[in-house]
């Protein structure tokens, strides 16, 4: 009865304490400030509904500091994080934490977009091609379905599924009758949509949140508040939400469906094959083998293909059967949906529409000729050419789609630049939030080291960059020598990495050093072998600047090879810049390098991931001291000692004679001043 009659700032602040309900039940259970002091702010805009920014960083504790004030005070919640991986950390981790030690009533949903669950209408048509090729992976799928348990997520069965048995199965929007499907009653979307409406925390990613937000709420019920958990990622993935982007392997799906073909008036279709011919041929005729050009000027073949999906999608209407079951109807009226759209999208993105708030651009896939028509050798078997039309500014979108409708709370290890928010708050167009930088979790004063040499010649252009990257390996090599291995090094392009590791690999496989090469295994078995395998080094690129978790002496080193500024050919990037050069606006200052210096954070944040782990942070970028901006980067970075000295690394790795170092008391070892910077 007390408890309930406590503020929910009050109950939170107790739960969180030494003493509190987690500290009587957990054995070794530490009070952490940053922790209740992000539950306090969380509980505050609660009861207030405003918006809130919050950074937290590693070892705070944060999903707990937002889930607890959440379950207390009875709302209803949206949680919105990265990805996939992340979604199913918080709900078979962190949720059942909460279910078992604050509230057992707590209901969660785990909500995915329809492709991520199993169709069982297209199932039944797979069982019949089934019959004559007998795939051991089908039979094992059927065996998983007679699990009670199994929800229809394709990502949590026990085994690989084939991609062409999973293409073939998974549940499609185009293609789902919904109310008028025979299976409607065991369909695994409705029984996961059903859990969500019931549920007090729905789990979802940013994609699919934002999808929501373009379909106006068709996906997600309504709810009091918005998590957004890594929130640094949430201009990105808005741009992508909503940017459309047409490939031949978009017509060519269309074009493969028999109801399309059986249909349409004959002639308009073959007119509309030839049209999709001429499109592709003249836009691969003005694009180089790779990269990504900026289409200027509107493509007539590529207009013209829209015209043609336009008539299709009459044809379709005219010549609209007489006699169709309710489920023939539904899916009827879906194709001619589809075609519309996909007509519009072909048409907005050929004719650069909108050239003032949308750059096009075109773009060879290397690795995509598989999923190309193979309709001509222009786009095929050297890459999938696709075609994008991205907005420049998603800033009112996510204002008037977000913001606008819900209170919304975005935490992140990486939003402010300096305890500033100012950047992040621009981009994303929040208005009149509660800001709160919390105190790092991790002495890393004592745990870290910050190396950032002084010999190392400037980063060079490409077509110059010989003796950079030279340097660069020599200095690398010398420093997982010194860590004995347990390394990342972080590159900011694939050149760099191939280089630096043809360079090196064959001295250090010498000393029995075990490289791993992003790209050459998943991302999630690299991780695995990293973490099992001693004297370890994995060479990565961006996706491994954040979101990798290893703990413990498996990881003592981080080398990023130089500053992460966006790459300059990057057409979405020089599209904003020209814009703001253009308005008179300090792109650089406040645009280019808040960008570098939240990466920046990211990628050195895989250092250290519980109290107890020690390491070195390595940037190999000269400019930290010879421009102007290298203090104000050195400045948000995290307070680490700070060294130019390969000799102080090596004398913190255990190597080599003291020169000229402090002694920390705590640990015994040497380390140099700050004041060195």
């Amino acid at each position: 009865m007390e408890q309930d009659t406590l503020s929910l700032v009050t109950r939170v602040q107790r739960d969180l304490a030494q003493g509190g309900i987690l500290s009587q039940q957990l054995p070794g259970y530490e009070e952490r400030p940053a922790q209740i002091e992000m539950a306090t702010l969380v509980a505050h805009v609660l009861e207030t509904g405003e918006h809130a920014i919050i950074e937290a960083g590693t070892g705070t504790g944060k999903s707990l500091a937002y889930l607890l004030p959440i379950v207390h005070s009875k709302k209803a919640a949206i949680i919105s994080t990265a990805n996939k991986a992340l979604q199913e950390q918080l709900f078979y981790k962190d949720i059942p934490f909460i279910q078992q030690y604050i509230d057992s009533s707590v209901q969660a949903a785990l909500v995915k977009g329809m492709a991520n669950y199993i169709c069982l209408d297209r199932l039944s048509e797979e069982r019949r091609f089934q019959d004559l090729v007998q795939s051991p992976a089908f039979a094992r799928l059927e065996e998983q379905l007679t699990d009670p348990y199994f929800d229809g997520d394709l990502d949590l069965l026990p085994f690989a599924l084939p991609p062409d048995i999973r293409r073939r199965i998974h549940a499609d929007s185009d293609r789902c009758a919904w109310r008028m499907c025979p299976f409607f009653k065991d369909c695994y979307v409705r029984r996961m949509r059903e859990r969500a409406r019931a549920a007090q925390l729905i789990i979802v990613n940013h994609t699919l949140l934002l999808l929501d937000t373009i379909m106006e709420g068709w996906l997600l019920p309504e709810r009091d508040v918005i998590i957004i958990d890594e929130a640094h990622h949430l201009e990105e993935e808005a741009t992508r939400a909503y940017t459309i982007t047409v490939s031949p392997s978009r017509i060519k799906s269309l074009f493969d469906l028999r109801q399309l073909q059986n249909h349409v008036d004959p002639a308009l279709f073959t007119a509309a094959q030839r049209a999709n011919d001429a499109a592709w041929t003249a836009l691969a005729a003005i694009t180089n083998m790779r990269g990504r050009i900026v289409l200027k000027e509107s493509l007539p073949d590529g207009v013209e293909l829209g015209r043609a999906l336009e008539r299709l999608a009459d044809s379709l209407k005219y010549r609209r059967p007489e006699h169709m079951d309710p489920k023939e109807e539904q899916l009827y009226d879906k194709l001619i949906t589809r075609t519309r759209n996909l007509a519009y999208e072909v048409k907005f993105a050929f004719s650069v529409a909108d050239p003032d708030n949308v750059v096009y651009y075109v773009e060879r896939e290397a690795e995509a000729g598989a999923r190309g028509s193979g309709e001509n050798s222009q786009h095929s078997g050297s890459g999938q050419l696709t075609l994008a039309a991205v907005r420049l500014d998603v800033r009112e979108l996510l204002r008037q789609n977000l913001f606008a409708k819900t209170p919304v709370i975005a935490t992140s290890a990486t939003l402010a630049v300096g305890n500033d928010f100012s950047f992040f708050r621009r981009r994303v167009s929040i208005p009149h939030a509660r800001e709160r930088a919390l105190p790092l979790a991790f002495d890393y004063e004592s745990h870290a080291l910050l190396y950032i040499p002084r010999h190392l010649p400037e980063p060079a252009y490409e077509a110059n960059s010989s003796d950079y990257l030279r340097a660069v390996a020599q200095e690398m090599q010398r420093l997982v020598e010194a860590s004995e291995g347990r390394a990342f090094l972080l590159f900011s392009s694939v050149r760099a990495l191939q280089n630096v590791y043809r360079q090196i690999a064959e001295a250090l496989l010498a000393q029995d050093f075990a490289l791993w090469v992003q790209g050459e295994l998943p991302r999630s078995q690299l991780i695995q072998r990293f973490r099992q395998t001693p004297r370890s080094i994995l060479f990565g690129l961006k996706s491994f600047w954040e979101g990798v978790d290893v703990t413990g002496e498996a990881l003592s080193l981080v080398v990023i090879d130089k500053l992460p500024f966006a790459p300059p050919d990057d057409p979405v990037q020089e599209a904003r810049i020209s814009r703001m050069r253009a308005a008179g606006e300090d792109w650089f200052g406040s645009y280019t390098l808040p960008q570098a210096i939240l990466q920046l954070k990211q990628g050195l944040g895989r250092l250290l991931r519980t109290k107890d782990d020690r390491g070195v942070l390595a940037i190999l970028d000269t400019r930290l001291y010879t421009r102007a901006y290298g203090r104000r980067i050195l400045a948000a970075l995290p307070p680490a000692r700070r060294t130019s000295s390969i000799a102080e690394v090596e004398l913190f790795f255990g190597k080599g004679r003291p020169q000229h170092y402090t002694v920390d008391g705590r640990t015994g070892k040497g380390y140099t001043d700050n004041s060195i910077l």
